[in-house]
Formats: C-alpha cells, structure tokens, sequence
C-alpha cells in the first residue's frame, strides 16, 4: 500500500475512533491536527441536541405550497448537469436555510438507494438537530463551503458518505438562499466534489439573479403575441405591475381600472376564463384570460378583449332581461342573432351571465383580490358576522404570506384612554401591512377624529400600508362618525349574508365542521344540508358556527342527522324573498322553460350543478314546468 494511502487510513481509523469515544460521552474533543475545528464544533452541538447517532430522526416536513426562485433555478440547473453527465457516479442535494431537502438529482443508483435509506429525500428535514454533522449543516452555520470525510459524521449510519457544500447566495439581499451538496460514496471520494459544488451552486446564483428578467420576458414575449395590432385590448401582469397597449390606454379611467381588477384577481384566483363585462362607460366587451407559464408555473397573465359593439345601456345585460322574462319578454327578440355568433358563443355567454346572477359572493371576493393586489384602500360593507374579516385577511395572506396585520377595534378604540397608539406604519423590515379597522360603525366620534388623525400620515409613506375596513352593517351612513374616515377609502364592496348564499352554506358548513371537530370524523348528512339551507340565518356565519359547535359538543364521531341539530333550526318562519333571490327564481323558471322543463339541460343552462338547480326548485317552491 502507497505511504499516502497508508496515512489516510490511519487517520480515518483515529477519526473513527475518537467520534465513537466522543459519542459514547467523553468530554474529549478531537484537535485541530485530527479533525477541522467546524466539525469539531458541529459534534459538540449534535451532542447538545441530544442527536441519536444510531437512528436516523429526519422527520416529513412537506413541500411548499408555492415553488421558491431557488427551488425553480436549482431544477432547471441540477437538471442539466445530471443529463450532460450521466454517469457522475454521485448525487446533488439542494436544502434550503432550515435544512429541508428541496432537491435532489442521482447519477448513481446504488447510491440513491442508499439516500433513500436514510431519508435524505425531498421534504424531510435534515439539520443538524435531527441527524448531526453533515457538511450541509455546517455550510450552513459557518456560511462557508466545506467538505468532510465519511467517518466525520456524527451519525454512524452516514460514515459510509463523503460531502461536500457551497453556500448558494441571493443576488438580492446577498443572504444565504440554501446550501448546494455534492455527495458520493466514501469509497469514491475525490478532490474535485468541493469545485464541483462551488460551480453549481454559483450557477444556481446566477439563475436566481436572471430569474425576474426571464419571467419579465416571458410574459412581455405573450404580450407581443397577443398584441397584433388588430385594435383589441391587451393588457399583460406578473402580480405586481400591469402593462397595456395602445388600445387599452385609450380607454377611459373608470374602464382601464375595471380590465386591470379582472386581471389581476384572475392571476390570483386562477380563474383564467372568457367572459362578459359591462364596463362604466356602459360599453360592453367580451374578454379572455389566459395564463402564462414558465417552468411549470403560473408566472403572469394576459387579458384580450374588444368591443362587442352595443351600448350596455341600449340592450341590458342577459341577467336583468331573466327577470320577470317568464311572464313577459323585456326587450323585443333578434331573430337573426345566429347570424352574428354561433350557438355555442350564446350559451357560454348564458352561462357566465347566470353564474354572475348566482354568485354575488364572487364578485365581492374578486374586487378584494384586485384591491389587495393594487394597494387600494377597501371598505367591506355587511351584516355581522358574514366574514368580511375573514375573506379579507385570507387573500392578504394568499398574496403576502409574511405580511403583517394590524387590527383596530372600533369598539375599544373609544378615543378617551392614554394607551399607546396602534403601529399602523409598515414593518421596518420591509414586510407589507395590512390595517384592518373592524366594527367602524361602532366608533365613537372621538375615537373616530383621532384614527382619522393616525390614518392621514400614512399617505405620505413611500410604502403605505393598505387600509381595509369593515362597517357592520347592510348600507353606508355618512352622518355616522365613521363618516369622517370614508375618504381614506377608494372601494366599497358589500359582502353578501348568508342567506343569500344558499349554494354555499353546504361547502361553507363543511368547512367549519373540519375546523372545530379536528380529527373526529363527522359528516353532514343530506338531510342537514337542506335543513341548514332553509333556515335564514339572521346571525350569518357567526350562528352557523355556533349550530355545528352545539352539534360537535354532543355528537363525537358518524354522521350528523337532522335530529342532531338545535330546535332553532326548525323554528325559522318563512320570510320575503328578496330582490336576488327573485331574480334567481326567474332565472331558474325562465330555463326550465326553454328547456321544456328538463332539468339536465336548465343547470346546463344556468352553469350551476344538477344538485344546485335542485335545491333551488325545492327552495322557491317551483312547480312543474313543461
């Protein structure tokens, strides 16, 4: 055997030993002259971590719910190097900064049978307080490269690898984004594993620094595309900016505002559809939404529309003209429409007219998304309790999930006390804000001149937080003291109660069971539902979730009967029916007539589900229909 040779196995054998010693409890720790004083020093802390050096903890953290810049650039650059060579006879692993594998490539399969042997896979945490020195760790502590040999593990069941890490930067922030690493089997070790790691994490960098640049020209490249030159509207977003051309920009204000909300709440809500819209100026237009992607991924998206050539004001929309239209027509019939469209043009206009008459929450959920999206100032208009708070504080977090919320209380904020006034500023950190000033109706005018005090300072921020609030109650009153604050807001949106949302009280009630049962199993019978979608529900969402936590309290697992259900929910009289609720009864009565009372072809019709039509046949009381 070579002197060189000779040497390395000495020293691999005396590392050995001492980490053997070392985990067994002596206080020992191995010099400079032996091992490097960063594994040293990681040894120390996998002790202090109460580190099982004989079972592996890694435990299934998940995958993000949106793919990270690091994840996408690492993909693209790991998947290159593992098709140009093959046979590399070693494994690359991407861990982001808490030490969960987000990626990982194998140009040897003995090798990933080995890594998936002890769990070094996507998902699963794998930092030095679950399995102990790994040259990932230490990159990641020390925020420098390194390489260690097998027998430098803390774990004995990773002495069979050999590794070695570079930190992968961020081009923005100069922050360490994760930790590139290069493993192989002891055995197989080489010199060149630490250069290799140094030259794919820095390609993983520079990525990262032309990934804006890629998807600014992805989405400007659909841009161009769409943009002909034919006169329609174009307009183009990647969430944050919205580009338009020459057509679109000589459009009035009022219109331009209403195309850039259906953009961005499209791309938010991923609702990429064709539609019609009555915009201000009363001029209607047929739009399309259509995605862009890159790499796998929703990055932006564009909007076509045009003109369809007649005044809103001159034929109302199909929505209205259903109205009272079984009784008689409200506007005199084109017998030539299939001249201008085909058929099929007129029963997807149909359709989304109808789903626009059935979903008034909808509308009100997209004119949120747009206004978080833009940073316009909001007011949500309601009855207690039918979640103004909660559809507000879900999209701000759906678009900012580091943002921070500051809640005032109209009720406590009486004005009159010497308590510290609310941070309404944005984080110093550079995090979003969102001020959510609830119960503004119940302001005193004290209290109501001193938040209007706090709010006006806030306009020359050069980053203003987005200040939403919420008026419990079904119309705005200006001779109210919250009146002096409407001019902080740009948009008024009226969240629908709960009664007029009986589509929804089945998924909605299904959803606040999960939360409050846990882990029980329960479920609602169809008896429930329909129970539960003929009581009126003066107390909204507030009283569905007070039913179904009697209901939970009393009932642990199976499935909930209507028996299981409070007295209260069989004592509501029949009320009024209002004006939406008029108008989707003669939606559904004017379908059912043209179809000759076929229910198939009437929820085809109305774009709503079977069951759907259903339930409104039973809730109007609709007779047969032929």
């Amino acid at each position: 055997m070579p002197t060189y040779a000779r040497a390395v196995a000495s020293r691999a054998v005396e590392v050995e030993a001492a980490r053997r010693s070392f985990v067994a409890g002596s206080t020992r720790v191995p010099g400079p002259d032996l091992i490097a004083p960063a594994v040293a020093a990681s040894w120390e802390r996998s002790r202090g971590h109460e580190v099982d050096p004989d079972r592996i903890a890694a435990h299934f953290l998940g995958h993000h719910r949106d793919v990270s810049r690091l994840v996408t650039c690492a993909d693209d650059v790991l998947d290159a190097f593992t098709t140009g060579n093959p046979a590399a006879g070693c494994s690359v692993v991407l861990f982001d900064p808490a030490g969960v594998v987000r990626a990982r490539r194998d140009c040897d399969r003995a090798l990933a049978r080995l890594l998936d042997a002890v769990l070094l896979v996507p998902g699963y945490g794998y930092g030095e307080r679950a399995v102990g020195t790994t040259a990932a760790s230490i990159a990641l502590h020390e925020k420098a490269d390194t390489a260690i040999d097998g027998v430098e593990h803390f774990h004995s069941q990773l002495t069979c690898l050999a590794e070695a890490a570079a930190v992968v930067t961020d081009p923005r922030t100069g922050a360490t984004a994760g930790v590139l690493s290069v493993l192989s089997h002891h055995a197989d070790r080489s010199t060149l594993a630490l250069p290799l790691a140094r030259m794919l994490a820095d390609r993983v960098t520079e990525a990262m620094a032309g990934e804006p640049h890629r998807v600014t020209r992805a989405i400007l490249d659909r841009f161009t595309a769409e943009h002909d030159g034919s006169g329609s509207w174009v307009l183009a977003t990647d969430g944050d900016y919205v580009v338009t051309n020459g057509a679109a920009r000589q459009l009035p204000a009022a219109d331009q505002r209403v195309l850039s909300d259906l953009l961005l709440s499209s791309l938010v809500l991923a609702d990429f559809t064709t539609q019609h819209v009555d915009l201000p100026s009363g001029r209607c237009a047929e739009i399309g939404v259509r995605p862009v992607h890159l790499a796998g991924t929703s990055v932006g998206c564009v909007l076509t529309g045009s003109p369809s050539g007649e005044l809103a004001l001159t034929r109302p929309p199909e929505s209205v003209r259903r109205q009272g239209s079984h009784v008689a027509p409200t506007t005199r019939r084109d017998y030539a429409q299939d001249l201008h469209a085909t058929r099929h043009d007129h029963a997807q206009a149909r359709i989304r007219a109808n789903r626009e008459l059935l979903s008034p929450y909808l509308r009100a959920r997209q004119e949120v998304v747009a206004s978080i999206r833009q940073a316009r100032n909001h007011l949500l208009i309601g009855e207690p309790g039918v979640g103004k708070r909660t559809l507000l504080v879900e999209q701000f977090r759906a678009a900012f999930p580091a943002g921070r919320v500051v809640t005032v209380d109209g009720e406590a904020y009486a004005g009159e006390g010497d308590g510290p006034e609310p941070d309404l500023a944005r984080s110093a950190d550079g995090r979003p804000c969102l001020v959510l000033l609830r119960a503004m109706n119940l302001l005193t005018p004290v209290g109501a001149r001193r938040l209007d005090e706090a709010l006006r300072p806030l306009v020359a921020l050069p980053e203003a937080p987005l200040v939403v609030g919420c008026v419990d109650t079904p119309a705005v009153d200006a001779t109210r003291p919250y009146g002096l604050l409407l001019r902080h807001f740009h948009e008024v949106t009226r969240v629908p109660a709960l009664r007029y949302r009986a589509d929804e009280i089945g998924e909605i009630a299904l959803a606040v069971l999960r939360r409050l049962s846990g882990r029980r199993s329960l479920r609602l019978s169809l008896q429930v539902v329909r129970v539960l979608e003929g009581y009126a529900w003066p107390g909204n969402i507030s009283e569905l979730e007070d039913v179904l936590r009697y209901v939970v309290a009393r009932k642990p697992v199976g499935e909930i009967q209507a028996r299981d259900l409070p007295q209260l929910c069989f004592q509501g009289r029949s009320r009024k029916m209002s004006m939406l609720e008029a108008a989707q009864c003669d939606a559904v009565i004017q379908a059912l007539y043209e179809c000759n009372g076929n229910r198939y072809k009437a929820a085809a019709m109305l774009g709503i589900a079977r069951s759907s039509l259903y339930r409104k046949i039973d809730a109007f009381g609709i007779s047969y229909i032929a």
